[in-house]
């Protein structure tokens, strides 16, 4: 069976093209929604953490056409809230771009800050943490910060993952992961993946706002192979979605063109294609500036999956089993399933289940605790 969309569903998609259209062209809606309705609009918004955005499409609205009081004026208090916490991340992106600098190390904003920049309102992106790159590898970043006290052995436990660092949150509520790499990686071709990154990483330019932001070409490569990690493990949300959308629009031809010789070197056309018919489903993403054909089939999957999911599938409703050996099966079950979808990656991030899982086990057995 196919996807069925809710009548709510559909309303959001309409509002969010409305918010993020800056043509003029789109008129809005064709009748206004029902109380009921506008609640829901505003729940799925939240778990799609796009609040501030479909907000933009609130104001747009005839004053008849809009939601009650009680919930316009929450909203709003909403939108305010999204648009602080993005001055306060411009302030600590371009502190610690200039921190990095004055150290003498070239660095760039991931994601975040740099993707809010291209919406039409950049205080509408509901905020997450600042990523941001530094040369020097694991080793040299890890004893650049310790030098800068903004890593110590009082803060540093469980503060590295694969490709980046945690710093401790700030006073202001701010979180920061520091890249040693830009990105993480891809099944069998992530050197390849890295050259690249490393190689565009380096071209960034400094910005307005105070930071240097990547090429387009080095986000919608790098972006993609960071939406492909999460479909396997818990699913996308709007938010994520919206950032690509806005690359897109702020591409040229040459740096799709670009972009897509990489890809097609890296086993990421069928995530693509799948991406590209969320984004035309959704947001109405135009046919010129899509990076290949849109794969409704593969789509349909990633739309269902954020649905029910939302943001970083936070929201899924479905409880786990609570027995852990059907919560094991049930899993691997589900991690199988993708193997339609695009095999090469379901493969590869199955084999990296094994992996750390065999690697554990001399610790579980030493502390006689049972674990899948």
């Amino acid at each position: 069976m196919g996807l069925i969309l809710k009548k709510t569903d559909k309303l959001l998609f309409k509002l969010l093209q409305l918010a993020l259209d800056t043509t003029g062209a789109l008129q809005g809606l064709e009748e206004a929604p029902s109380e009921e309705e506008w609640k829901a609009i505003y729940k799925l918004a939240k778990r799609q953490s796009v609040l501030g955005v479909v907000f933009n499409a609130v104001k747009k609205l005839p004053e008849n056409f809009r939601p009650a009081r009680a919930l316009l004026l929450r909203w709003s208090m909403d939108a305010e809230g999204t648009a602080g916490m993005n001055k306060l991340l411009n302030l600590e992106a371009a502190r610690l771009t200039w921190v990095f600098e004055g150290a003498g190390r070239k660095n760039a904003i991931l994601k975040g800050p740099a993707n809010a920049r291209l919406y039409p309102d950049p205080l509408s992106r509901q905020c997450g943490d600042i990523d941001i790159w530094v040369e020097g590898g694991r080793k040299g970043v890890t004893e650049l910060l310790y030098k800068l006290n903004l890593l110590n052995a009082e803060n540093d436990d469980h503060a590295y993952s694969r490709h980046h660092i945690h710093l401790p949150q700030n006073k202001d509520g701010v979180t920061v992961e520091v890249h040693f790499k830009p990105a993480s990686g891809i099944p069998f071709r992530n050197g390849a993946l890295q050259k690249f990154l490393n190689e565009e990483i380096r071209k960034a330019t400094l910005v307005p706002e105070g930071f240097y932001s990547p090429s387009i070409k080095f986000a919608l490569v790098m972006q993609l192979a960071h939406l492909q990690q999460h479909f396997y493990s818990g699913g996308l949300g709007f938010r994520q979605y919206t950032d690509y959308l806005m690359l897109l629009r702020h591409s040229t031809e040459g740096d799709r063109n670009a972009a897509v010789d990489v890809m097609k070197n890296l086993s990421m056309m069928r995530a693509c294609g799948a991406v590209m018919w969320v984004l035309q489903e959704v947001f109405g993403l135009e046919r010129e500036l899509m990076l290949c054909a849109p794969d409704r089939k593969r789509g349909e999957r990633l739309l269902k999956l954020a649905l029910a999911g939302g943001n970083f599938g936070q929201h899924k409703e479905v409880p786990k089993p609570k027995n852990v050996f059907a919560r094991w099966f049930k899993d691997r079950l589900q991690a199988l399933s993708w193997l339609t979808f695009d095999p090469v990656n379901a493969v590869f991030k199955e084999l990296k289940y094994w992996r750390a899982t065999i690697s554990l086990i001399p610790k579980r057995i030493k502390r006689r605790r049972i674990a899948l």
